[in-house]
């Protein structure tokens, strides 16, 4: 594995720029790649697409539908025994269950509302040494192996890029082999 810098570009036709720079500077191009990252989200990871398994907000679900099933059995039940001169005997029962039912819906939803106005994936405006996933753009990595090639690569990425980041990997032939768009990157600059 080697040193993985990486430019973020809004056009491509800046990364193609950038790449040019690099192939002056006596980078090999084999030691280099260009490719688009797709917005988080949707990297089809999975057969039925996204980035994750599951929704961020499905873990808190279960705790929310528990606590609005509670209260919905004892509010459905008070409806049951307004309407047991309609429904008879079955009135509170039936109530509990439909109070139970819709109870558990809404603290579900509520409380997956809850967990994804905390999550906060993309940040705007990060700041050097923060780590975060690469953002989606035209992406220009390079592989260096040693501190001079590391600050040259910086200053040429640094141009043109909104951001250029660091990561570890393996980048032969022009393909970054283990590239994973959720690995974390540091920011650089």
């Amino acid at each position: 594995m080697k040193t993985i810098i990486v430019g973020r570009y809004n056009q491509q036709g800046e990364a193609e720029y950038a790449s040019r720079e690099l192939l002056r500077a006596g980078f090999p191009l084999s030691e280099m790649s260009l490719f688009y990252v797709n917005p988080e989200g949707q990297h089809a990871l999975y057969p039925l697409g996204g980035d994750e398994d599951e929704s961020p907000g499905t873990h808190d679900a279960k705790s929310g539908a528990m606590r609005g099933a509670a209260g919905g059995v004892g509010a459905g039940a008070l409806v049951g025994v307004a309407t047991m001169p309609v429904l008879g005997p079955a009135g509170p029962l039936l109530g509990a269950a439909v109070g139970a039912y819709a109870g558990s819906l809404v603290g579900a939803l509520n409380n997956m509302e809850e967990t994804e106005q905390r999550a906060d994936p993309v940040r705007e405006g990060d700041a050097p040494g923060d780590v975060h996933t690469l953002k989606s753009g035209f992406v220009l990595a390079v592989a260096v192996d040693t501190s001079g090639k590391r600050e040259d690569a910086i200053e040429i990425l640094g141009e043109r890029a909104l951001e250029v980041e660091e990561t570890e990997g393996t980048l032969q032939n022009g393909d970054w082999a283990d590239f994973d768009p959720l690995a974390p990157c540091k920011v650089i600059r």
